[in-house]
This record gives structure tokens, sequence and C-alpha cells, in this order.
């Protein structure tokens, strides 16, 4: 009898644990538009040096495009071996700046330069996924490579594939990673080409949480009712960083920028 009742208690304290376990955060640091050359490197060697001294709990670290300020092979290897001295997982992403195929660097031999660089972990495909204490993160590029600009394009293709994702990750939540924003600049040459394709997309799934960007240069944060949208002030010239982390429960996103200007800390 003794023994039965141990076992129960021994599987009510276990049933206990089991609802009350509260699930993981997800914490990253996100780094966008460093826009790094061969005679400007100190930026991001204080970066990684800050990164590596001061947070010990993240998960990764993710550089959402124009990682270079121009697509040049060398500035890439650069770029790459400062930021694989950081301690944890690293992810890149293309901006319109980092690749232009006439002048020698094209998409495929920058993700494959990434790959060698920073571990077999990472995808050489420009569109990838990686997953995180059950969060699902979609890479998407949206970046033209023959006619280069500012405005980014998703191909039918890319979207297309980021549906089929979306399909099958249905019961998952997802944090989407791409250089362009959804929401539209002040700057009408900027703005994201056909938009509405890939809206269209979106609009066919419910799990997408958020949509985590760069390219404006800007600080800014915007709910549109499902999704939240970041997008993150460029790193060049004053260090500037996000912080976000996901509640894995909830679901919830959290963000914070740090700037050396104090001034870059408010939202526009």
């Amino acid at each position: 009898m003794k023994n039965i009742l141990k076992v129960i208690l021994i599987a009510l304290v276990l049933f206990y644990f089991c609802i009350n376990a509260k699930a993981e955060n997800v914490k990253f640091i996100q780094a966008t538009d460093v826009h790094l050359t061969k005679d400007n490197t100190l930026y991001l060697e204080d970066f990684v040096n800050e990164i590596n001294k001061n947070y010990n709990d993240l998960d990764f670290v993710i550089f959402t495009g124009d990682n270079i300020d121009k697509p040049k092979i060398e500035d890439l290897q650069t770029f790459l071996g400062i930021i694989k001295k950081l301690k944890v997982k690293k992810y890149v992403i293309l901006g319109n700046h980092d690749v232009y195929k006439s002048g020698g660097l094209n998409k495929q031999l920058y993700m494959k330069t990434v790959r060698k660089n920073l571990g077999a972990y990472h995808s050489d495909s420009s569109n990838y996924i990686f997953k995180i204490k059950g969060v699902v993160f979609i890479v998407m590029d949206g970046v033209k490579e023959v006619i280069p600009g500012s405005a980014g394009f998703y191909k039918e293709s890319e979207l297309q594939w980021l549906d089929s994702q979306l399909t099958k990750y249905k019961n998952k939540k997802i944090v989407v990673f791409q250089h362009f924003p959804l929401l539209d600049s002040k700057r009408v040459t900027h703005n994201l080409y056909k938009k509405e394709n890939y809206l269209q997309v979106l609009n066919k799934h419910n799990n997408v949480i958020a949509i985590i960007s760069g390219h404006y240069h800007k600080n800014r944060e915007e709910f549109d009712g499902s999704i939240y949208h970041i997008v993150t002030e460029k790193f060049s010239d004053n260090t500037n960083y996000k912080i976000i982390e996901i509640d894995t429960e909830i679901p919830m996103v959290y963000s914070r920028l740090i700037s050396k200007d104090e001034n870059k800390n408010n939202l526009e």
C-alpha cells in the first residue's frame, strides 16, 4: 500500500511540474546595415567584443543585410572573419548592397562563402530556415542581383516557398527575417515592389508572429493586428543593435534598441 501511495505521489509531483513548466524564451541580437568596408572595421570588432563580454544567454546573433557596403569578396571575408569570433551561432541575410552579379559577387558565391566561414550549420541558400526552442525562423531574400536597387522584390518562386514553409509549420510560431520591411517608407524608392503579393501569402496563414528587418536606417516598430513588424536602426555610425526576446508561451515579442547615441533609443 505504501509503495502504491509513493508512486501516486511521485506521479502527482511530476504532473504538477509538467503543467507548470515554463517554456524557454528565445533571446537574440539583431544587427543590420553594417555597411562594412576594409577601412572601417573597428565598430564591428568592438561590437563582437561587447557581445562576448556582456551577453552569455543569447541563442544567436543575426545580421539582416547590407553587411558590406559594396559587393566585394574581400570585404565579405573581412566581415565574416570578424563576426565568426562571436561565441554564439551567427546567421547572415542578404541586403541590396551585398551582391551584384556583374560586379563579381553573386548570391551563390556570397552564401557559399558565408557557410564556409561560419560552419556547416549555416545554409548556403539565401532563403532558409532554422529552429530554436520550438520557434521556426524563416529567412527571406528579396535582393535583385542582376539589376540592383533600393526596392526589394520577392519573386513568385520565393513567395511559393514561403507559403509552403508556413503550411509545413502551421502549428509552430514563426518569425521571418528579411532585409526589406513590409512597412512603407517615406522614401518611396525604398518600398517593397509588389508588396501585395507578399501580403496575400501572409493572409493565408496565422502563424507568423513577427517580421524583423532593416534597410530604412530607422528604428520603427508597428503591430498590424496579428504581426509585429520590427525595423531596426542601421548598425553603422553608433553601433546600434537590437536585443529581441520571444516569449514562446504567449507568444510575445520584446525588443530594445541599444545605441551609443541616446537619442536613437526612441522609436520614429
